[in-house]
């Protein structure tokens, strides 16, 4: 048995055929320089041991795996699970933005009676920042503003509380027939009539709700393609909805529309008036609702509000693309709607201020504790350890005050007791304390020290004292520049009573200078200031005062 051995002639060590001689093994090349193969014994040449390749099993095995790998029964050739092709469904592109309206977003009125309700109630700062992400939590806490500009179109709002919102009176009267009012105003009556005759071997057939049109030979066909598509697709495109109508051949969907095409359906008014009247299709309906109804259910406006959970199959499409833009854009950055919220929540009156770098809002305005302020032990203790201590939590100011540790939700009853007992002092000291804006507690349960240097609130007491002083100043010279006008006239009377007897003076004096003979060569300077302007030169009182002297020597 030794002779009758299994595997390669090199592995038979027992093997009574051929041996083979024994050679060294060179150096181990580098990782990157290995041959992988083997040498034959009789002259080194190289022999591959895999098996043989099959091109039969090749693609066998291909043809199997891809067939696991898609899932499908090679029976039948369908995929596991496939449940045939899926129903089509109307795609719904943003159309653009109606132009010439000014859009804002803001929050309701009655999200912002909740919000100053739990400040004044728990008396926290809140931030603004994070209002605004509840706010933009939920489509019905936010509400649009149309408000059209100069030059823009005027807005169709319904009355019928359904949010409904219009640009183009059409648009209007098409959604009568999506209205959750139009049984109010109008009654549905079917009538038997006769089915329409001719060869028909095709149905035309709604693509999106499966509803039968009729054969596209038949006269009354665009009516009917019309007229589905103003009942329940009016805000799609009529051109990209006749895309999407089938056609659908058979003995059996040609039955089936010739018995749906001996029912009419006509419509009666129910004012009062009308009992008698008849309404055979669609038009003659749109016609009776725009002159008797038009103005009961819609009013024309320049502002209206829309919340944003209205679908926007109620609203015009340009409306609904700055539904959907502006929401999206403030849900991505609610800081965006800080400032609406800013001027809702003082019409609350509740007070804004910044402070930390953001926007918040809290029971009081923060401010510091003016110098010289005498208060209790009690609340002087916690203002100085929260400025000691700022943004540290409530429940280490109580248990580092009150000495009492704050129970945690397993403590018993009598624990928690005892602790309440102990803080219930300095928690309406707090209170009284944030209030007042002496210090600030957020509403994650930490407290701050509002202001850092007591000194601020001392400079803002010396500026007003400062801007007393320059409106003293500012009063004081308007006075004198009132006294300087009153002053005015008074001096020009007086001037005007002096001037005459100066003239008379210098008269005099003029006379008698001439008449003497040293007067010759200095001319008296009243006499010149009298006769002669300021701005003149002294050139005409010189002739003047030698002509004078001619006459005397003549």
């Amino acid at each position: 048995m030794t002779d009758f051995q299994f595997g390669p002639a090199w592995a038979r060590g027992g093997a009574s055929g051929a041996t083979f001689p024994a050679r060294e093994m060179p150096a181990r090349p580098a990782a990157r320089e290995r041959r992988f193969s083997r040498e034959s014994a009789d002259g080194g040449e190289r022999r591959s041991e895999r098996r043989p390749f099959n091109r039969d099993n090749r693609g066998r095995d291909q043809r199997d795996y891809r067939e696991r790998r898609e899932g499908r029964d090679n029976r039948d050739g369908r995929r596991q699970g496939d449940r045939g092709p899926r129903e089509m469904r109307p795609v719904r592109e943003l159309p653009e933005p109606t132009a010439g309206l000014r859009v804002e977003l803001r929050p309701v009125d009655s999200v912002l009676t909740v919000f100053s309700s739990e400040v004044h109630k728990q008396k926290r700062a809140v931030s603004l920042l994070e209002m605004a992400k509840v706010v933009m939590g939920a489509k019905e806490r936010f509400d649009l503003v149309f408000m059209k500009q100069e030059g823009g179109p005027e807005l169709i709002h319904s009355k019928k509380g359904d949010g409904a919102c219009w640009i183009e009176k059409e648009e209007s009267v098409a959604y009568l027939w999506q209205s959750p009012w139009f049984d109010e105003l109008y009654e549905a009556v079917d009538e038997t009539v006769e089915a329409p005759k001719g060869v028909f071997s095709a149905i035309a057939k709604c693509g999106f709700s499966g509803q039968l049109i009729g054969p596209v030979n038949w006269h009354g066909y665009q009516s009917a393609v019309m007229a589905l598509h103003r009942s329940k697709f009016s805000n799609m495109p009529f051109e990209k909805y006749r895309s999407r109508i089938v056609i659908e051949k058979g003995d059996e969907v040609v039955a089936a529309w010739l018995e749906q095409a001996t029912k009419k359906t006509v419509w009666k008014p129910k004012r009062e008036g009308a009992a008698e009247t008849v309404l055979a299709d669609e038009k003659a309906v749109e016609k009776d609702f725009c002159d008797f109804h038009f103005d009961e259910v819609y009013e024309v406006v320049d502002k209206v509000f829309v919340n944003g959970a209205t679908p926007r199959r109620l609203l015009a499409p340009g409306l609904g693309a700055h539904l959907a833009i502006l929401s999206d854009k403030t849900r991505k950055f609610p800081q965006m709607l800080i400032p609406n919220l800013c001027h809702g929540m003082a019409r609350h009156h509740m007070p804004i201020y910044k402070w930390s770098g953001g926007h918040y809002t809290g029971p009081s305005r923060p401010k510091c504790i003016p110098e010289g302020t005498v208060l209790a032990d009690r609340m002087m203790a916690i203002a100085s350890w929260v400025k000691e201590n700022s943004g540290q939590t409530v429940d280490k100011l109580l248990a580092s005050l009150s000495g009492v540790a704050v129970p945690g939700e397993d403590a018993d009853a009598e624990a928690k007791e005892q602790a309440a007992a102990a803080h219930d002092p300095y928690v309406a000291d707090m209170i009284w304390l944030m209030e007042q804006g002496f210090i600030l507690v957020m509403n994650d349960n930490t407290v701050w020290n509002p202001k850092n240097d007591a000194a601020r609130d001392q400079q803002q007491k010396e500026k007003p004292a400062s801007s007393k002083k320059k409106k003293q100043g500012s009063r004081k010279t308007s006075a004198q520049s009132k006294e300087a006008k009153a002053a005015e006239p008074k001096a020009e009377q007086a001037a005007e009573e002096e001037a005459p007897v100066q003239a008379e003076a210098t008269a005099d004096e003029q006379v008698v200078e001439v008449s003497e003979p040293e007067a010759e060569d200095e001319p008296a300077p009243v006499a010149q200031e009298a006769e002669v302007p300021a701005e003149q030169p002294v050139e005409p009182a010189e002739v003047e005062v030698s002509s004078s002297d001619e006459e005397s020597k003549g």
